[in-house]
């Protein structure tokens, strides 16, 4: 199975492996790295390398439905979008889009309501990032 690195929400890595996601728990004393399952009441776990790139260990049974294929590509769009929006402060949002729409998979099956959150989705981002810097600038 492939290991796909990921962003969640927050900016944190999560790695993507057999329609798991899973988000960062420690590094070990030994360099490797563990991660858990992102379902709070899941007990699996999984522990790569240093370098992201291979599976060393997999331990306990997910006891949850997989995460769809949808899911997972819609989730990364999104992350996608909203991490273009930060570094393009200027672009408007339906031309991120547009742009990573074409670059993306044209088989994935986003719908519009997809699209309209992920418009919302940077808008917001972008009004918390103008509140920040405006709030520094008061001080």
């Amino acid at each position: 199975m492939e290991i796909q690195i990921i962003m969640s929400e927050k900016g944190k890595e999560l790695v993507f492996l057999g329609n798991f996601k899973y988000c960062f728990v420690r590094k070990r004393k030994d360099g490797y790295i563990k991660w858990v399952c992102t379902d709070k009441n899941c007990t699996a776990s999984i522990v790569t390398t240093t370098d992201k790139t291979s599976l060393l260990q997999s331990t306990g049974e997910h006891n949850h439905l997989i995460n769809s294929r949808q899911k997972i590509e819609r989730h990364i769009f999104r992350e996608n979008c909203k991490r273009k929006a930060d570094d393009n402060i200027s672009t408007r949002p339906i031309k991120i889009i547009r742009n990573e729409l074409i670059k993306h998979n044209p088989m994935t099956d986003i719908r519009y309501s997809d699209i309209q959150s992920v418009r919302k989705a940077i808008y917001d981002k972008r009004r918390k990032m103008s509140h920040h810097s405006t709030k520094r600038c008061l001080n």
